[in-house]
């Protein structure tokens, strides 16, 4: 009766949040009372049809973007006209290319003016429209895709003879590639839609890979067939012309004169010569000349031909230097700060008047100061003193130092979830950060105060103290947690590597225990703690990745010697590669382990039962909600793990640009004694899912099939979560 009244409150509580979440302001200190649009003023009344249901509602979106408030209530003969160019564009760089746009126009009056649009745009607009409602209805015809791609190599005249390839690492298949995908297995159309723009964008990736491998001369020529576009399947012929691959043997720097700076021209020799490799040169050169105060430095390249034979070309660079005058900073100044400390921001900045200027040493010293949080700019201005100083100010902007943000999600254990983030910047003028977060959803109520301290010791070592709160309604028993923690967390170099150590102090319970456990697990357990983890992220979008990898280690260690009344260890390590299979196919693997020790401990019975592992859910083995893959008692009752190892397997296949098919297999081995280290329990699930790309990650459909389910599991489970799995 207690856990129904329970559940009763926590319905009644979220509810209440989320209509009071929508009367309430998001920033604080907006208006409370909001003014009302005149009717005249509000806005067109635009809809879209012949798109499908997403295209109709992203064109319909698109072109409110377009018209934005200025054509508020009406529209006009340029609004118009605006509008019908990028909808056909938009259609034409999909493969339409012979797209009809019929346009239903009302007035003020109610009266209807139709017009209808072919490719060339020649239908004539009257000349004083006032439209309030418009009405887009697409015929988009028949869409032209790449079918056939024939590469043609020219063969190089220059040189002693002939040479009809080039010594490269790219194949006629791998060329085709930038032409015609093929790569998608289904739904490939979109991959593979034809238009002359997207030609001529696949030929000058073509040419700009070639000449990054040192083929300066490289040219690409792509036609398509006229009489193959009117059929809807094109046929493309590309010539490539390589030519010599040029090589850099001799580098000289003139102009270095009496300014005593060195230039190590060896890493610069027996390379390829690129565009990027002369940029570098030119940047590595005006590097060396800052860090001795020749702020205005120029470098100019001239090449001179060593040498040509069949297989290349030799060249010589020779890089003019003009150093200009030599320049030491002046004063440092702040001006727009209302509640930031200047000891604080001449801390950061790092600038000593009097040393040479650098001017990468000054756009260090804004990074430093927008990486505080509490700027919504930072510009640098600088100014002559005389000659030889220069003068450095920073111009800034403050965040407001209140906001608020209404939160709101959904997960296949959980269901539904609302809160509100309160966020204090600028604490005590020293940039310190406090965040306040309360979140209640069908299965728990969260509360949580983080407060942060930027570049506590050093640009790279961030400071937080946290305190939470938190009760769940876990499978087999009410979990309820709360205590604090101070942590320091350190960046290492720019590759994706941070370090973290902290202390914890928790007070851990569990109501209405129904493990097998049951009768020997503590109702109430004090832990003290030192926790440690490493994490290093080199993929290439965290939301999304499609490649690179991640791998993370943390190690948890309680003692009573912390303060705590139990001991034992926690640790736990994972990776995650994400690779291409083709130019629109995926594959993601993932490997999460984790084992519970009790070092110190007579034995294992006083280990808390909410330190267990309870694995399954949408981002572990999805045949299982959360929870419902632990290992499970004599009696079929769910037991806490000590070891536990999650692999998994996914392929994802693109549908369109935001759409994508996967298939997944997870893996799960659990153990509750480490007598049966690494695992004892063996699961297994596959399934299918759609996910559909949005700006804070995918929101995943998937189902997961249980292939050898124990007595009382499920057969499968349907997931709706948003966010990457793994």
């Amino acid at each position: 009766m207690r856990v129904c009244r329970y559940r009763l409150w926590r319905v009644t509580t979220m509810i209440a949040c989320l209509l009071g979440c929508a009367t309430v302001p998001v920033r604080a200190g907006a208006d409370a009372e909001a003014t009302p649009v005149p009717a005249s003023k509000a806005p067109a009344r635009v809809t879209v049809e012949g798109l499908g249901f997403w295209g109709n509602r992203e064109m319909r979106a698109t072109l409110g973007r377009l018209f934005g408030e200025d054509y508020a209530g009406v529209l006009d003969r340029n609004a118009i006209e605006d509008a019908v160019f990028l909808v056909m564009s938009s259609l034409q760089d999909e493969g339409f290319l012979a797209p009809t746009v019929r346009l239903d126009l009302k007035d003020a009056a109610n009266r209807v003016t139709v017009l209808q649009f072919e490719s060339a745009l020649s239908a004539p607009l009257p000349p004083e429209l006032s439209v309030q409602e418009i009405a887009f209805r697409i015929d988009r015809g028949i869409r032209a895709v790449v079918d056939q791609v024939t590469i043609s190599l020219v063969p190089t005249t220059r040189g002693p003879g002939a040479v009809s390839s080039w010594p490269g690492e790219l194949s006629k298949e791998q060329m085709t590639e930038y032409f015609i995908n093929r790569s998608l297995g289904f739904g490939g159309e979109a991959g593979r839609a034809f238009s002359p723009s997207r030609l001529r964008h696949s030929a000058d990736s073509l040419v700009d890979v070639l000449r990054n491998r040192g083929y300066a001369d490289a040219v690409v020529v792509a036609t398509a067939d006229p009489a193959s576009i009117a059929t809807g399947k094109v046929a493309v012929s590309v010539e490539v012309s390589a030519g010599l691959r040029s090589e850099v043997t001799r580098v000289e720097i003139e102009g270095l004169g009496t300014t005593g700076v060195v230039v190590d021209t060896g890493p610069w020799v027996g390379v390829p010569w690129t565009p990027f490799w002369q940029q570098d040169l030119t940047q590595e050169i005006r590097r060396v000349f800052f860090l001795k105060g020749y702020p205005d430095v120029t470098v100019s390249m001239e090449q001179t031909t060593r040498g040509e034979s069949g297989g290349g070309r030799e060249l010589g660079v020779v890089a003019q230097v003009k150093p200009g005058p030599r320049v030491f900073l002046g004063t440092v100044g702040f001006t727009g700060q209302v509640f930031t400390k200047e000891s604080v921001l001449r801390r950061r900045a790092r600038l000593q008047s009097g040393s040479p200027f650098n001017p990468l040493r000054v756009e260090q010293a804004r990074a430093r100061l927008a990486r505080l949080g509490v700027f919504s700019s930072v510009l640098v201005k600088t100014t002559e003193s005389d000659d030889a100083t220069r003068d450095v100010g920073f111009e800034l902007r403050e965040f407001p130092r209140n906001e608020a943000n209404l939160l709101l999600g959904y997960g296949s254990y959980e269901r539904l979830r609302g809160g509100v983030e309160w966020r204090r910047s600028n604490l005590f003028g020293a940039a310190h950060q406090g965040r306040l977060t309360v979140v209640q959803s069908m299965k728990s109520s969260h509360g949580d105060y983080l407060y942060s301290v930027p570049e506590l010791f050093g640009e790279t070592v961030d400071g937080t103290a946290r305190l939470y709160g938190l009760r769940r309604e876990e499978r087999s028993f009410v979990r309820e947690e709360y205590g604090g923690t101070l942590a320091l967390r350190r960046r290492f170099g720019r590759r994706g590597l941070e370090g973290s150590v902290g202390y914890a102090y928790e007070v851990l319970s569990n109501r209405d225990n129904e493990l097998t456990t049951r009768t020997s697990d503590d109702d109430l357990v004090k832990v003290g703690s030192v926790e440690a983890g490493l994490t290093l992220d080199r993929r290439d979008n965290p939301l999304r990745p499609r490649h690179g990898y991640r791998g993370f280690f943390q190690v948890e260690a309680a003692s009573r010697d912390l303060g705590g009344e139990v001991d034992y260890q926690v640790c736990e390590f994972g990776a995650s590669y994400h690779t291409s299979m083709g130019q629109d196919r995926w594959i993601h693997l993932g490997l999460t382990h984790g084992v519970i020790t009790t070092f110190g401990a007579s034995s294992d019975r006083d280990l808390p039962v909410n330190k267990r592992f309870f694995p399954g859910g949408e981002s572990s083995i999805r045949g299982y909600s959360k929870g419902e893959a632990a290992p499970r008692g004599v009696d079929g009752r769910f037991v806490g793990a000590k070891s536990q190892i999650t692999v998994n397997i996914e392929v994802e296949q693109a549908l369109s640009e935001a759409l994508s098919a996967i298939a997944f297999v997870d893996g799960l081995g659990t153990a509750v004694s480490l007598r049966d280290y690494p695992f004892r329990d063996r699961l297994i699930s596959a399934g299918l899912g759609l996910r559909y790309q949005t700006i804070v990650g995918p929101v995943r459909l998937e189902y997961g099939r249980n292939l050898n389910p124990r007595q009382g599991d499920p057969r499968g489970t349907l997931h709706v979560a948003v966010g990457f799995p793994f």
